[in-house]
């Protein structure tokens, strides 16, 4: 397919040029930014010193830094610290999407969709694209204008998806239906026709690993979001003992000793280097990746081997979402995707061991589940065989490098 059209949207960006029937042009506008996310990132800074001022305090009554409410006191406040980072990162990058929404274009033509985005410019055609979803479940969702972004699932295999930020239209919500809408229907079946699944799982496993793919095959890749879950209150409580001890008068080191001091740094490298090694062997089977999806049937592996799971036992996909309290996080919610299967119990993948948001693999998925997967794929193959080689009508050239025959003609 020809992508003359990506330079005609290209030149849409500029107010003089105006979109030809058919076209649609949104431009981008300044999203909010002080949500109730943005206000908990604006306000962390306060309660960290807040933290450390009630920290300082308590060692002045107490007249020794080795008290043990003090140094509890010390844990919260190196918790509230990290916790201001990790929300400054996050407040950081909003402001970075505000700064930017001016110059940000979406551009929806008949063939697909060009977005100027602040990292930089990017097409999908329209014929890749499986479904459109925000972040979130609509229950959970604030009301109004919200920093949520909108994630176009693509059967591309070179990305799973494309994130937009929310710069566009009036919510997320209200431009994922827009884009739905211009999307239209797709053809997938009614009752998808799967194949047989390969013999051998684990070939398939290694070969996708290793980057030998069959045709219609996609993989998510394994993500690093569970290291903000380690033992970091353990780490955070010998950083604060360890600290206080190097403060403490030459009397209450004495009285302690050395040893005390040489167990605590022990136990600073030895909690975090183990946890590290522990996890990285329960997840080293997987060589990288969390998923493998054939056309017919959905792989992951564990120590035990491959866990396969054909398309047609599998029910749906949902999002499990579950409050926990972390000491960097505060109240943090953790995700995972839960598979039910007609046979045997459901499978749940924690999101922080995936390289994608939860609501684009349940997508991937649903999408081999009702066929549009495969209908993208055998599209994407007669375009190919369609290709610039392809005569008038859809008939081969005859060779340069032999002679005309009557079947030719």
């Amino acid at each position: 397919m020809t992508r003359d059209w990506t330079a005609q949207a290209r030149s849409l960006t500029d107010h003089r040029h105006e979109a030809p029937r058919g076209w649609e042009v949104i431009r981008g506008e300044r999203p909010v930014v002080l949500d109730g996310e943005g206000i908990r990132a604006l306000l962390a800074p306060a309660v960290a010193v807040l933290a450390w001022a009630g920290a300082a305090f308590r060692e002045l009554v107490a007249m020794t830094p080795l008290e043990p409410l003090g140094l509890l006191m010390r844990l919260v406040a190196l918790a509230m610290t990290l916790r201001a980072l990790f929300l400054g990162r996050a407040l950081w990058e909003r402001l970075h999407a505000w700064w930017h929404a001016r110059r940000c274009v979406l551009v929806l033509a008949p063939d697909g969709l060009w977005a100027r985005l602040p990292e930089g410019e990017v097409s999908v055609e329209r014929r890749e694209i499986l479904d459109v979803v925000e972040r979130g479940t609509w229950q959970a969702r604030a009301a109004g204008r919200r920093h949520s972004p909108v994630y176009v699932i693509t059967s591309s295999p070179l990305r799973t998806h494309l994130s937009l930020p929310p710069v566009f239209d009036a919510t997320p919500g209200v431009l994922a239906e827009r884009l739905m809408r211009w999307r239209g229907g797709q053809d997938a079946p009614s009752t998808p026709a799967f194949p047989a699944p390969a013999p051998l799982a684990s070939k398939v496993y290694d070969d996708a690993a290793h980057g030998v793919r069959s045709e219609g095959t996609r993989v998510i890749r394994h993500g690093w979001a569970w290291l903000v879950r380690g033992p970091w209150a353990t780490m955070l409580l010998a950083i604060a003992v360890l600290e206080s001890y190097a403060r403490a008068a030459p009397a209450a080191r004495a009285a302690l000793g050395p040893a005390f001091a040489g167990a605590v740094v022990l136990a600073l490298i030895t909690i975090p280097l183990v946890w590290v090694l522990m996890t990285r062997r329960s997840i080293a089977p997987r060589l990288g990746l969390a998923m493998v999806l054939t056309p017919a049937e959905l792989l992951m592996r564990t120590g035990r081997g491959v866990l396969r799971t054909r398309w047609s036992d599998l029910q749906r996909a949902t999002i499990d979402v579950r409050g926990h309290v972390s000491a960097i996080e505060g109240w943090a919610v953790h995700r995972a995707v839960v598979f039910k299967r007609r046979d045997g119990g459901p499978i749940t993948f924690d999101e922080a061991f995936l390289g994608v948001p939860a609501e684009v693999a349940v997508a991937l998925c649903e999408a081999f589940v009702r066929g549009a997967m495969l209908a993208a794929n055998s599209d994407s193959v007669d375009d190919r065989r369609q290709g610039p080689e392809a005569a008038f009508h859809g008939r081969a050239e005859p060779s340069r490098d032999r002679p005309r025959e009557e079947r030719d003609g």
